[in-house]
C-alpha cells in the first residue's frame, strides 16, 4: 500500500504485493528455474533430501510371508539461509534533474512515485540487480571472504566444489584453467567430463541434465563444431525467438557468461575453463519469499531529501547429492 502527503511519500509492499512485484520476478525467473530447485519457506535451516535409485526389488513369490528385498536410499543434507537486506538511496535533486522528470506527477504530487513509469523502472532495475548478484553468490559466494559483494552466503565454485574435489567425492577433470583453450579443446573437455561422470549421473535422462560452462568453453565448443562442419539439430538448435542452444550428447550446454569475470575477481583464476555437469534439480536455492511479513519499500525521505528503497529476505544455496556432480576447472 502507499501513503502520501505533500513532500512525503511511501510505498510499502508487504506479503503478496512484495512477492508479485519484486520476489517472483527474481526467484521464479526462467533462468533461475533452469538452474535451481527453489525452496520458498526456509528462514533458518532445513533438510533437503535425495531419493536414490532402487534396484533388484523383484523376487519369487515362494509361499506366504513378508520378505523385503531391495533398499531405498534416502540421502539428506542441510541447507542454511542467511538474512539478506537491500538498501538503496538516490539524491532527490539529482533524481528530478534526470530525463525521468517528465515521468513524474505534477505539482505537490511530484514525490509520489506510485503508478509512475519511474517506479516501474526503479523496481525493474532492482529486480535485475538482485538476480545478477544472486547468480554471482550462488556460484562464487563465500562467507569467509572480506568482499561484501560475495560474503552473504556460500556458493558452489568457491566453497562446495573445492570441498567435494578435495575429499574425492566428485569426478574432477583438470581443464588447465589459466591457459586459453585452443582448437578441439571444447569438444575434448566436454567429452572428458561426460565420460568421467558417476554411474548415478549417467543414468539420469539427458533432458534432466545440464552442462553449465564458462563463456570461453562455450565459445570454443561452438567453434569446434563449426570447424568440423557440424550444424545439425543434434548439437545446435535455433529457438523460435532466434536464440541459440547447444547440446552435447543430448545434454544442454548452457553458457554462464559471468563465470570468467567472477573466477578472476574472487578466485584469482584467469581463463577459467569451468564446467559443472549436474542434474537440473540437484542445486537448491532456499529462501522465505512466501513469508507474509516480507517487505519491499520505497519512499521519499523529506529530511535527507533522498529517495530510498529497501527489502529484506533470507537466501542460501546447496546441493542434494555429490553423485550428481562432475566438474572441470
Amino acid at each position: 500500500m502507499a501513503t502520501f502527503e505533500a513532500g512525503q511519500f511511501r510505498i510499502g509492499l508487504v506479503g503478496t504485493q512484495a512477492q508479485e512485484m519484486l520476489f517472483k520476478p527474481v526467484f521464479f525467473d526462467a533462468e533461475i528455474d533452469s538452474l535451481f530447485e527453489t525452496m520458498v519457506l526456509v528462514n533458518n535451516k532445513q533438510q533437503i533430501g535425495y531419493v536414490g535409485v532402487m534396484e533388484d526389488i523383484m523376487q519369487l513369490a515362494n509361499g506366504c510371508g513378508w520378505t523385503p528385498r531391495g533398499a531405498l536410499g534416502l540421502f539428506e543434507r542441510c541447507i542454511e539461509v542467511d538474512e539478506i537486506k537491500v538498501n538503496l538511496e538516490l539524491c532527490y535533486d539529482e533524481f528530478v534533474g534526470t530525463v525521468y522528470k517528465q515521468k513524474l506527477k505534477a505539482g505537490t504530487n511530484q514525490t509520489n512515485l506510485e503508478g509512475t513509469v519511474f517506479m516501474q523502472i526503479l523496481m525493474t532495475r532492482m529486480v535485475q540487480a538482485l538476480k545478477k548478484q544472486m547468480l554471482k553468490i550462488a556460484f562464487f559466494g563465500n562467507k569467509a571472504s572480506v568482499d561484501d559483494a560475495v560474503n552473504l552466503t556460500d556458493g558452489m565454485w568457491s566453497v562446495y566444489i573445492p570441498q567435494l574435489v578435495a575429499n574425492n567425492l566428485v569426478p574432477y577433470i583438470n581443464s588447465n584453467s589459466g591457459t586459453p583453450l585452443s582448437a578441439g579443446d571444447g569438444i575434448d573437455l566436454l567429452t572428458a567430463v561426460w565420460e568421467n561422470s558417476s554411474n548415478v549421473l549417467a543414468a539420469v535422462p539427458e533432458a534432466q541434465k545440464v552442462l553449465l560452462v564458462s563463456a570461453n568453453v562455450y565459445r570454443q565448443y561452438l567453434q569446434d563444431l563449426q570447424n568440423n562442419g557440424v550444424s545439425s539439430a543434434a548439437h545446435l538448435t535455433l529457438l523460435t525467438d532466434g536464440t541459440q542452444r547447444l547440446s552435447f550428447n543430448g545434454i544442454e550446454v548452457m553458457p554462464m557468461y559471468d563465470w570468467q569475470q567472477y573466477a578472476n575477481s574472487y578466485l584469482g583464476i584467469q581463463d577459467a575453463n569451468f564446467v559443472l555437469y549436474t542434474e537440473r534439480t540437484n542445486m537448491v536455492l532456499a529462501t522465505d519469499i512466501v513469508n507474509p511479513v516480507n517487505q519491499a519499500m520505497a519512499w521519499h525521505d523529506e529530511e535527507e531529501e533522498k529517495l530510498k528503497v529497501k527489502s529484506k529476505f533470507f537466501l542460501g544455496f546447496n546441493y542434494k547429492h555429490s553423485d550428481l556432480i562432475t566438474v572441470a576447472y
